[in-house]
């Protein structure tokens, strides 16, 4: 299992536009939520003014992203 940690980088594994490959995005941060669950501080490693937040465990299935 990966240990997601900021620094690291994660490529979207999805085609994106004109089928080139999918963004990079950069983690910021790891914490726990409220909720219990860990998640991570993502931003576009083209544009970091776009950000998102999402579970740690959207980052380690390889479905959705692959460590670059």
């Amino acid at each position: 299992m990966l240990t997601v940690e900021p620094g690291q980088r994660f490529r979207e594994t999805g085609a994106g536009l004109f089928g080139r490959p999918g963004p990079i995005w950069i983690v910021r941060d790891v914490f726990i939520g409220s909720d219990g669950f860990r998640h991570a501080r993502i931003e576009l490693a083209s544009d970091s003014a776009r950000r998102k937040t999402i579970s740690v465990s959207v980052l380690e299935d390889r479905r959705r992203f692959i460590q670059v």
